[in-house]
């Protein structure tokens, strides 16, 4: 193994090193390993920092606090990303996407400036901006998009499953109360993996389990739709880390204008990004396709939207959107 990929894997694997660690656990030369480090820190692969005098500290890109030449992209392990693939195609950077499986880790990512652009639940990111104050939402850019999947009767369910914080959580427990169930008297059982609760699901741990797409579409079980029940809802939202955010505004701006222009391309090229979207998350390409039609694509951002979750229960300040709000694209 040549100089480059062991200091390239040893980087993944611990994320930060001061450069004379690299130096003596890999018993490298100085000067090559001097040499290295430049030439990653052109490509972007890597970001340095200077600590005292001639000594760095250097971050693979993946785990930097800090921004980046290569844009970081977070999403989840879902299918409402169509025309944030296409817009990426049509922004002019370099960039690496991360696929979450819990919206929380990815939020936190978003938060901590590990991910400078995320896509996670509006209500989510809504929370962590407001506690944190080191994120800026830009845009909703999904509605709809998740259901309950249940065994007999909806209305004789006792125990439910949902990932918690989460428009899953908040639009389980609004949809139960439009069916008149008091929610007070059922046991809500919350889960990290969504893999393990849709096997408990199927061993009948649970009678029904709130759950996204596309996993909504691939599991075969009777199935309610949450925009059936309590309309159209703001799903997934477009966030950056705070200094993200001050210091690559520009890119945050074309993003958003290449994520508007790409919603008119959405319609025809479906089944392509069907295709391209099956690789990232590991679904087969036409329940991807399928699990489409539950999403309105959109990329906006109003007080509506904020308006919205008071029927979570958050009731917002004009100041809190103040501060949540990127003011550039919202309108």
């Amino acid at each position: 193994m040549d100089a480059e990929r062991k200091i390239v894997e040893l980087l993944k694997e611990r994320g930060c090193l001061l450069q004379s660690e690299i130096v003596n656990e890999l018993k490298l030369a100085k000067s090559t390993v001097s040499e290295v480090l430049k030439k990653l820190e052109r490509e972007g692969l890597i970001v340095r920092e200077r600590v005292a005098g001639k000594s760095y500290r250097v971050w693979y890109f993946e785990s930097s606090p800090k921004p980046c030449e290569i844009l970081r992209v977070g999403i989840l392990r879902a299918s409402e990303y169509p025309h944030i693939l296409l817009a990426l195609k049509d922004l002019d950077v370099k960039y690496s996407i991360k696929v979450f499986d819990s919206a929380l880790k990815l939020t936190k990512e978003i938060s901590s400036g590990r991910i400078d652009v995320g896509f996670s639940p509006f209500i989510t990111q809504t929370v962590f901006a407001i506690i944190l104050k080191s994120m800026k939402i830009h845009a909703i850019v999904a509605l709809n998009g998740s259901g309950i999947a249940y065994k007999g009767r909806l209305d004789e369910c006792k125990v439910f499953a949902t990932s918690e914080f989460s428009a899953m959580e908040s639009n389980l427990k609004l949809a139960l109360e439009s069916f008149g169930l008091d929610i007070f008297n059922l046991t809500f059982r919350y889960f990290d993996s969504v893999e393990n609760a849709l096997k408990n699901f199927k061993s009948c741990e649970y009678d029904a389990i709130a759950l996204w797409e596309p996993y909504l579409t691939a599991l075969k079980s009777e199935k309610v739709y949450f925009k059936d029940i309590i309309g159209d809802f703001p799903c997934c939202s477009m966030a950056s880390s705070l200094e993200f955010y001050k210091e690559r505004r520009d890119v945050v701006r074309d993003f958003v204008r290449c994520i508007r222009e790409s919603l008119h391309k959405v319609e025809k090229l479906k089944e392509v990004m069907a295709r391209e979207l099956s690789k990232l998350i590991g679904f087969n390409w036409k329940i991807v396709l399928r699990s489409f039609e539950s999403y309105k694509f959109v990329c906006k951002l109003d007080e509506s939207n904020f308006r919205f979750l008071e029927r979570y229960g958050l009731k917002l300040t004009p100041e809190n959107i103040r501060c949540v709000a990127d003011p550039i694209v919202k309108g």
